[in-house]
Formats: C-alpha cells, structure tokens, sequence
C-alpha cells in the first residue's frame, strides 16, 4: 500500500473517531434523538463505511494530495470549534431547547456553523483523496442533512430573544463558509468597536447552545 494512500486512510481514521468522540463525549442530547438526527447518525455511519472501503480499494489519483490537505482543514477547524465549546457544550443536532446565548469567538467569528462545515470538508477530502467521483452521492446527501439542520437551529433563534442579534450575526458570517466581502474587510472592520462584542454570547454549530450545558451539532459528519 503506498505512501498517500495510507496517508489518507490515516487522516480520515484520526478525522472520524475525532467526531465519534464529539457525539459521544461533547454533545448533550436532552429528550432522545429526533429524526433528523437519527437521519444524520445514520447516514454518517453509511458514509464513513464507503469512505474508507473507497480509500483502501482505489488507488491515488493526481487529487490525493488536495485530499490530504482538506482532511487536514477539517480537523483544525474541528478542533478549533472544540476549543471554543467545550466548557459549554452544545446541544445536538435537531434539539428543541431555547437559545440562551450566541457563540461568536474563534471559529464562530466567520462561520455560524463550523462543526458542519468540518464534517463537509471531510466528506470533500474522502471523494477527492480516493478519486472516486460517487463519493460526491454523500457529499451532497449529507450537505443536505446539515443545511436542514442549521437552518432548523437558526429557526429557533429567530423565535428567541436573541433574534435581533442573531441576524446581524447573520449579517457577517457564512453559514458554512465565510462571507468573503466581510473577510477582506476584516482588517479594517477589526478596528472599529463593536457594540456587541462586550456582549455575552455562545452558540453553535450543527444545533445551538440552549441550555447552559446543552451543546449543538450532529452525530456523525
């Protein structure tokens, strides 16, 4: 077996039992799981499967090495959202508790939701790694649990106290990625005092910070 395949047999291993382990260890699921994320549990688990049998059977194409380096975004942002909730956990993907308070340190500065957009990249790095093209049939089928369950979570603050504020957070940070006019202001826009920043906040991911130790996110990318 040669060198990137077992490169990136390696990364994608280390980025799944990374997110096992965040729904294991870091989420909070309160009154059971719901559909969605049973749905997204589900096909996580399917698609990790046909990741790593894609990865092992083919051979590397001229995208492998492309491949590594998402796997490798893919866990610094991971890790890096990690780093900002883990003393306040989110709550799990398709929870129904209230938001108490918005996240917008770290990764949450330009994303709203970066554990998903981790787990896309994930999914991106396993089809471009292996250079098998149906490997996208997971992309695009996880992509669509994941917007489903942000905009299930974004539903809630926009019925929450804190609706006004999230919109304007809306305003300046991408879903998934970040808003690229707003990034290449940030320099300057970083020196200009933000009223809410002195403001608490918290939140997340793939679900939202409800409860004070209520975490957000989905089983499985």
């Amino acid at each position: 077996m040669d060198t990137l395949r077992l490169a990136a047999l390696g990364l994608a291993l280390l980025t799944f039992v990374s997110f096992v382990w965040a729904i294991r260890r870091l989420f909070v699921a309160t009154g059971g799981l719901r559909g969605g994320m049973r749905a997204i549990a589900a096909g996580g688990a399917v698609s990790m499967a046909l990741h790593l049998a894609a990865l092992a059977a083919a051979e590397p194409g001229p995208l492998a090495a492309p491949g590594l380096v998402l796997y490798a975004v893919a866990l610094a942002l991971f890790w890096s959202a990690v780093g900002v909730t883990a003393a306040r956990p989110l709550s799990i993907a398709f929870s129904t508790d209230r938001p108490r308070h918005l996240l917008t340190v770290g990764p949450y500065a330009r994303i709203r939701h970066p554990f998903y957009a981790a787990y896309l990249l994930a999914w991106m790095a396993g089809t471009l790694a292996s250079g098998q093209a149906w490997l996208l049939v997971t992309v695009a089928g996880m992509g669509f649990l994941y917007v489903r369950a942000a905009r299930f979570e974004e539903a809630k603050f926009a019925a929450s106290p804190l609706a006004a504020e999230y919109a304007r957070y809306q305003r300046r940070a991408g879903m998934f990625w970040p808003r690229l006019a707003r990034t290449a202001r940030g320099g300057r826009a970083a020196l200009r005092p933000d009223a809410d920043a002195s403001r608490s906040r918290a939140a997340g991911i793939g679900g939202s910070d409800e409860t004070p130790n209520i975490g957000a996110s989905p089983t499985f990318p």
